[in-house]
């Protein structure tokens, strides 16, 4: 999502150096870094991506592109409607049964999800995965064959003192992580689940207020277990937090957890350091998990990820970490991938294939997420 409110989709050649960027959008959304979109690689080689406002309208847009593994030129934009309005695109196309997913925000605010039978080509309304009275915060991960795994909070931060729940979706039943089952997929806008009937991850003493928790990412393991990572403000202030919201935010905290099949293993990992801006006092630089080896984490902060305290030298913008473990996430060892910057190094995210490996972050000023000036950066090495 540009600053000037155009989806893009982007590309850029490692061996050559050759960059690419195609506008998505017909019609400019507003300027606003919940437009993203997602994309998808089709059994054919074609691209679909999905993308949609931050709540402005009740539909979902899309576009596949002209030729299998070329960007350069896209089908018109098409328009399925989704019953409520729309934000975060997640889409997964499972193998066994050659249906696509996209769970998205929709009908009340809460996660629904719309179908495909030939691979993004139409859409149709599915239903809702659960229901609460709020907004809550999901981050999904599938093995693309039979399962979607996800985590969630109870609301938006701002208005609830969250915890972090585990589930999935398999043979069209929604389970918790043990594999227990506990309703049939909804094929329709009702349901009887929430966010407490899943496998609760973190506890966010909902009833005393100490710490607000907030999903960041979650991956799977060779054996399919499920591995995610969240933060946790530590300084939350009353339920009155909207109409005074300089007074917490200043003690963040990144945390991981993995199921090892029988039980999740949480930990507390690293200081995450304060809010980005008074508003919003649980945005953090974000951390991101590896892909394919759970033993490895990024993670951005402005203090010194194992202490807490200020960096040597005084910097005060955010900076890049990576983090491993040799331990199952108990303790990790922190190596600064950036230093001493002029400007934020924040949400950075692991891009991993057979040969290549990397970080990329975003650096420049983020005032809000309506106002930003960012450009990407990262660091590619051959495997």
């Amino acid at each position: 999502m540009t600053s000037n409110g155009e989806i893009t989709v982007s590309s850029y050649n490692i061996e050559t150096g050759e960059r690419q960027v195609v506008v998505m959008n017909g019609e400019s959304f507003e300027t606003d870094d919940h437009n993203a979109g997602v994309l998808l690689l089709r059994p054919d080689g074609k691209y679909l991506t999905v993308y949609a406002g931050h709540g402005d309208e009740p539909k979902m847009r899309y576009r596949i592109s002209a030729n299998p593994g070329d960007m350069s030129q896209w089908e018109p934009e098409r328009i399925a409607e989704t019953g409520g309005n729309t934000s975060y695109s997640n889409v997964y196309r499972l193998a066994n049964t050659g249906k696509t997913y996209n769970f998205h925000r929709g009908i009340r605010n809460n996660p629904n999800y719309m179908t495909s039978n030939d691979d993004g080509n139409s859409w149709n309304y599915g239903g809702q995965l659960f229901a609460f009275r709020g907004r809550p915060y999901l981050r999904y991960a599938s093995n693309n064959k039979d399962r979607i795994h996800f985590i969630t909070t109870e609301e938006h931060p701002r208005h609830y003192n969250n915890s972090i729940y585990h589930g999935y979706i398999q043979d069209g039943y929604v389970k918790k992580s043990d594999g227990s089952h506990l309703s049939r997929l909804s094929n329709n806008e009702k349901t009887d689940l929430k966010p407490q009937d899943f496998t609760p991850v973190f506890d966010g003493n909902s009833d005393t207020r100490d710490k607000v928790a907030w999903t960041s990412d979650i991956e799977l393991d060779k054996d399919d277990n499920p591995y995610i990572a969240f933060s946790v403000t530590q300084d939350p202030i009353s339920l009155g937090e909207t109409a005074n919201t300089e007074d917490g935010g200043f003690d963040n905290r990144y945390h991981y957890a993995r199921w090892d099949g029988e039980r999740w293993n949480e930990y507390e990992i690293a200081y995450a350091g304060t809010r980005l801006y008074a508003g919003e006092n649980e945005y953090t630089g974000l951390i991101t998990l590896h892909p394919d080896d759970p033993n490895v984490v990024y993670i951005s902060t402005n203090v010194n990820p194992e202490t807490g305290n200020s960096f040597i030298g005084g910097g005060k913008n955010h900076e890049i970490f990576r983090g491993t473990t040799a331990d199952g996430g108990a303790s990790w060892n922190w190596i600064p991938i950036t230093k001493n910057s002029a400007e934020d190094n924040i949400r950075p995210i692991v891009v991993s294939n057979d040969k290549y490996e990397g970080v990329l972050w975003l650096n420049g000023r983020y005032t809000t997420y309506k106002n930003y000036d960012l450009k990407v950066l990262g660091i590619i090495n051959e495997k």
